[in-house]
C-alpha cells in the first residue's frame, strides 16, 4: 500500500523533498531573511526612495541591462514593514526555483521522457557545484534561474495549437530579467522553423522583443561610457584557463576537490599547456561520442535539435560570460550557467545512447557532479557566509538604528563590506 501511494504521488513527494533540501541549505535565510549586496543597496533602496513606475523600469546602466525581477522584488518588499522586507525578497527569489521544478515534473519535454531523468535533471540544477552559494535566494541572481526556465520551455512538447499565455509571461519576465535568456533567441527561431507550432511562434516573438530591449540598453550604456569599465573585454588565454578551471573541471569535481588537485598535484605544471591539452581532449571526446550517436540522430530531428541547441547554449553563454564578466574571472555566478549547460549535455548523451558502457560513463559523470555538489551544498568553509549569519549584526537592530537616525547606513550581506542607504 505504501509503495502504491509513493508511486501515485512520486512527483509531489519529490517536490516536497527538494523544498526540504532548500530549507536545509540555509535555515537562517528562510526564517530571518537577508539582503545580498545590490539586492538591498540598489534595487530595494531604489524602490524605497522612488515611485512605483520609476522603480519598475529602473536600469542599472553600470551593468547595462534591465533586471525586472530585482525591480519587482524591491517594489513588493517595500509593501511590508522594513523588519520583514529582506525575508519577502528571499521568498520571491524562491519562486523561479519552484517554477523550474513544476515545469520539469508536470510537462512533456524533448529533453527526457522518464521520471528518473527528470529527477536527475532537477538534482543537476540544484545539487551540482554549479548552484554556488553566491546565487542562492537573492533577487539579483534570480536571472540565472529564470534563464533555466527559458531553456526548459524551449523543449516543452506542445500537444495542442492553443497558445499558453503563462509560458509567454515566463519568457517575457525572464527576457527582461537579464541577457542570459535572450542568448537563447536563435534556438526559439530554429524550433519554430522545425515544428511550426503556434506556441513556438509566440515564444519567438516574445523573446525577440525582450532581446531587442536588452541589446538596446547594453549598446546605450556602452556608447554612453556608463557601462562598468571592466565589462565587454577581449578574451585572452588567462581567461580561458580560468574558464576551464571554473566550468569544465569544477562542474564535475566541485570546488574543494578541484582546489586540492590543483594545489597538490598540478601546481608545478604549466597551466597553459595543461589547458590546451584539456581543451583538445574535450573536443576529441565530444567528436567521438557524437560520431557514436550520429547513426541514431541522423534521421531523428528531435535528438539532433536537442543536441545542437544545448551545444549552442554552452558555447554562446560561455562567450558572453567571458566577454561580459568582470576582469579575467568566470567563477561563481559567471560559471553557473555554462556549468549547467555542460551538465545538461552530459545528461542528454546519457539519455540518447543505447550502449550500456557509454551510458555508464555519462552516469558516472552525472553522479560525480551531484555527489560533489551535495557535499558543498551547505559548505563548511567561508562560502557559508553567503548562507548563514556568521558574526553579522541582527537586522532588527539595524532597523531600530535606522528609525532613530534616517542617515544611518544599514549593514547588509556580505558583511562587513556592504551597507545600504535609504535616505
Amino acid at each position: 500500500m505504501l509503495i502504491s501511494f509513493i508511486e501515485k504521488n512520486k512527483k509531489e513527494i519529490f517536490f516536497i523533498l527538494l523544498l526540504l533540501l532548500f530549507f536545509y541549505r540555509s535555515p537562517f535565510i528562510f526564517l530571518n531573511g537577508r539582503f545580498m549586496a545590490e539586492e538591498g543597496s540598489l534595487y530595494f533602496a531604489n524602490a524605497y526612495k522612488f515611485n512605483f513606475f520609476y522603480s519598475l523600469i529602473f536600469v542599472d546602466f553600470t551593468s547595462g541591462y534591465l533586471n525586472l525581477w530585482a525591480n519587482i522584488s524591491g517594489i513588493i518588499s517595500n509593501f511590508f514593514d522594513l523588519k520583514f522586507a529582506p525575508l519577502i525578497s528571499n521568498y520571491l527569489a524562491l519562486i523561479p526555483k519552484i517554477i523550474i521544478i513544476f515545469i520539469i515534473l508536470y510537462n512533456k519535454s524533448l529533453l527526457f521522457s522518464k521520471f528518473e531523468h527528470k529527477i536527475l535533471f532537477c538534482l543537476l540544477i540544484f545539487l551540482s557545484p554549479a548552484n554556488v552559494p553566491e546565487i542562492w535566494l537573492n533577487s539579483i541572481n534570480s536571472q540565472i534561474f529564470f534563464c533555466i526556465i527559458t531553456f526548459i520551455l524551449i523543449f516543452i512538447i506542445f500537444d495542442t495549437n492553443r497558445i499558453n499565455y503563462y509560458y509567454l509571461f515566463l519568457i517575457f519576465l525572464a527576457g527582461l530579467t537579464g541577457i542570459y535568456s535572450c542568448i537563447l533567441l536563435p534556438i526559439f527561431f530554429f524550433k519554430y522553423l522545425i515544428y511550426k507550432h503556434r506556441q513556438d511562434f509566440a515564444n519567438l516573438l516574445t523573446i525577440l522583443s525582450c532581446t531587442t530591449v536588452q541589446l538596446t540598453l547594453v549598446l546605450y550604456a556602452k556608447l554612453s561610457n556608463i557601462l562598468y569599465e571592466e565589462k565587454l573585454h577581449s578574451i585572452n588565454f588567462d581567461l580561458i584557463v580560468n574558464y576551464i578551471y571554473n566550468v569544465l573541471i569544477k562542474a564535475f569535481l566541485g570546488t574543494s576537490l578541484t582546489k586540492y588537485i590543483y594545489n597538490n598535484l598540478i601546481i608545478e605544471i604549466n597551466l597553459y599547456i595543461l589547458s590546451a591539452i584539456l581543451i583538445f581532449l574535450f573536443f576529441l571526446l565530444f567528436i567521438f561520442f557524437y560520431n557514436q550517436l550520429k547513426s541514431q540522430i541522423s534521421k531523428n530531428k528531435k535528438k539532433k535539435f536537442v543536441i545542437f541547441s544545448c551545444l549552442y547554449c554552452l558555447i554562446s553563454t560561455s562567450l558572453v560570460v567571458m566577454v561580459g564578466g568582470v576582469s579575467d574571472y568566470v567563477g561563481g555566478r559567471y560559471a553557473a550557467l555554462p556549468s549547467f549547460y555542460l551538465l545538461a549535455i552530459i545528461l542528454i548523451f546519457y539519455n540518447f545512447f543505447d550502449k550500456f558502457r557509454i551510458k555508464f560513463f555519462f552516469l558516472l559523470l552525472l553522479f560525480s557532479s551531484i555527489l560533489t555538489g551535495t557535499y558543498e551544498f551547505r559548505p563548511s568553509n567561508h562560502y557559508l557566509n553567503f548562507l548563514d549569519c556568521n558574526g553579522c549584526p541582527k537586522w532588527e537592530n539595524e532597523v531600530v538604528k535606522f528609525q532613530k537616525d534616517k542617515t544611518y547606513r544599514l549593514k547588509i550581506w556580505p558583511y562587513p563590506k556592504k551597507n545600504m542607504s535609504l535616505n
